[in-house]
Order: structure tokens, then C-alpha cells, then sequence
């Protein structure tokens, strides 16, 4: 494909998702929507007011998020640290068991497994499942980036008698805080987007703004539904958005 035709691609894309977006927002704030009228007959912000009445709802999606994300990256800087390159392909094998196995039948297995430990509906519990569910994504948004490195900067660093601990905080750390913050932000928003996870998990006692929107949705609450919904989405585009001020700062740094 040319370039003139992915640009074109990608502002049809990028036309989609405002499309989508802004279908969710005028849902969240309609009341009386009768056929054929192209919009509402009455405006209300009584579904924001059930979002903002469910405010553990959403710490809880940000703590769990926050918690996978961070642990999903150390994770990945800890194997690629401590491991040859040769032994990616095999590593990458492993960690996209959450991709390709079907979502039900492995929850049932990661469920029991959970029952065993005793880690159903408890925030640890679900926390790791969504690192482990964000490793995959994170493992392929870094991997790259990190084996690329410069080992110029590492023999450098090693000749001024830094151990390999300060070599990956002190100089690791700040020439790749880009690829860092992208990896924690698909860390996050997979996280957030977990629903499966949640729902085994969870047990009924730890829900998501993901796990919200899908129940309301399903339960006719139209509006309420897509107000979790563009939570969902707002969520994620402010972890990208965060990534990319940290790229665009790394970028004009001399």
C-alpha cells in the first residue's frame, strides 16, 4: 500500500472511532429517543449521575490497571535483562497462551486455579490475572525496542564500574522511557478492557466500568451503558495520551 493510501486508511479509521465516539456520548445523555426522530426529544444527565455515583467502580478499574500494567512491564524488563535474545521466540510462545486459547475455556481453568488459592474476589487475584492477560501485548510492544539498544551505551556504563541493576536504571530506563510508557499504556488498556477476567475473578465482588457498561447494556440500560462505555474508552486514550506527552518529551530532549 502507498503512503497516500494508508494515510487515507488511517483517517477513515481514526473517522470510525470519532464516529463511535460520539454515538456513545449522544446515547449517554439522550432520555426519549422515538423512531424516526434523528435525535432525542429530551437531554438528561441522570446516566452520569449513575457513573458518578459509582465512583468505587472506577478506582477500582484504575488501581487493577495500574497494578497489571506496571507489573506486566517489570515482567518483561526482568526476562529481558536476564535472558539471551535467542530465547525470545520461545518465551513468545508461552506468554500468547492468553491470545490464542479461547477466553471461556481458559478462564475456567485460571477460575479453578484461583478457588485453589483462594484468590477469587480479591483485588491481588484479580490484578495478577490482568497481567498476565496484558503480557502478551506488552511483551510484543517491548521487546523490540529493548533488543535494539544500543550495547555501545551498556560497555560505556560498565567501564565507570556500574553494576547491571544501575545499568538498567540509570541508563536503560531513560533511553527507552518511550517504549516504557507505550508498553505501560497497552498494559492498561488491556487491562481495562478485560471483561472474562473480571467477571471469573471478580466474583461478583470486584466489578470494572467494563464489567458495568457490558451489564447494562444487556440489561436495556441504554444510556447508563454507553456513559460506562465512553469511561471505557476515555480511559485507555488518556494512558496513550500520557505515552505520547513521554515520547514527544524524550524526542526535544538534546
Amino acid at each position: 500500500m502507498t503512503g497516500g493510501g494508508a494515510a487515507v486508511t488511517e483517517r477513515g479509521i481514526a473517522g470510525l472511532w470519532v464516529a463511535a465516539g460520539l454515538a456513545l456520548v449522544v446515547a449517554s445523555v439522550s432520555g426519549v429517543w422515538r423512531f424516526p426522530a434523528l435525535w432525542p426529544t429530551v437531554w438528561t444527565l441522570a446516566a452520569w449521575t449513575q457513573v458518578g455515583a459509582a465512583a468505587g467502580t472506577l478506582w477500582t478499574t484504575l488501581a487493577v490497571a495500574l497494578v497489571a500494567s506496571a507489573l506486566s512491564v517489570a515482567l518483561v524488563v526482568l526476562w529481558l535483562e536476564a535472558t539471551p535474545p535467542a530465547w525470545d521466540r520461545a518465551a513468545t510462545a508461552v506468554a500468547l497462551v492468553p491470545v490464542v486459547v479461547p477466553g471461556l475455556l481458559l478462564m475456567v481453568g485460571v477460575y479453578r486455579i484461583a478457588l485453589a488459592l483462594r484468590l477469587d474476589g480479591t483485588f491481588a487475584g484479580l490484578a495478577l490475572v490482568h497481567a498476565w492477560m496484558a503480557l502478551p501485548y506488552v511483551l510484543v510492544t517491548l521487546l523490540p525496542a529493548w533488543r535494539r539498544f544500543d550495547p555501545r551505551h551498556a560497555w560505556v556504563a560498565q567501564t565507570l564500574g556500574r553494576s547491571r541493576l544501575a545499568l538498567a536504571w540509570q541508563v536503560k530506563g531513560p533511553l527507552l522511557a518511550a517504549p516504557l510508557a507505550s508498553a505501560l499504556a497497552v498494559g492498561f488498556a488491556v487491562s481495562v478492557g478485560q471483561y472474562l477476567p473480571t467477571l471469573f475473578i471478580g466474583a461478583g465482588r470486584l466489578a470494572t466500568v467494563t464489567t458495568e457498561a457490558v451489564t447494562l447494556s444487556a440489561g436495556g440500560q441504554r444510556a447508563t451503558g454507553a456513559a460506562f462505555a465512553v469511561l471505557q474508552a476515555l480511559l485507555p486514550l488518556l494512558g496513550f495520551a500520557l505515552a505520547g506527552m513521554v515520547g514527544r518529551a524524550q524526542a526535544v530532549r538534546p
